[in-house]
């Protein structure tokens, strides 16, 4: 049986690699590892591994229907529940519209969009052992107002 230790990185397809790169290095604060301009390719990090993001200049026409099958999100981890109010305040600055915030039993969670329509999500884990967590509690999501928020874990 094939045993995968973890997710890699993700590849997106985007219609502008220039302007999904100014997204993703502003308000993720990712970091250029690589960049080839001729085929419209930028390879993005969060500082340790070779890319942890990868864009593609191949998109064109509109973003695929909510129903359609493809990516459903993608998911950035803070390290506590006062980074994700900080990332809550900062992307309000940026001017990112957020779409929910949500109270998950292992997780607390900002979802919002980039400019390809592509959904992300910055979480914190708020248990300690997240896949047991989920095994007996399973996932919950239930609005989160994160002005409001106590920052200890429930």
């Amino acid at each position: 049986m094939i045993r995968a230790r973890k997710l890699g990185h993700v590849v997106l397809k985007v219609r502008d690699v220039q302007r999904a790169k100014a997204f993703y290095t502003r308000v993720l604060g990712l970091q250029v590892a690589y960049e080839d301009l001729q085929r419209g390719a930028v390879f993005l990090s969060c500082g340790q591994e070779h890319h942890d993001l990868a864009l593609f200049q191949q998109a064109t026409g509109a973003p695929p229907a909510p129903e359609q099958p493809g990516l459903h999100h993608m998911a950035w981890q803070l390290g506590s529940f006062a980074e994700l109010q900080a990332a809550y305040r900062e992307l309000q600055q940026l001017g990112v519209p957020i779409e929910a915030t949500v109270e998950h039993n292992v997780t607390r969670s900002i979802y919002f969009h980039d400019p390809d329509g592509n959904r992300v999500e910055l979480y914190c884990d708020m248990v300690p052992n997240g896949f047991e967590a989920m095994r007996t509690l399973g996932p919950k999501s239930l609005p989160l107002d994160l002005e409001q928020a106590e920052t200890a874990a429930p």
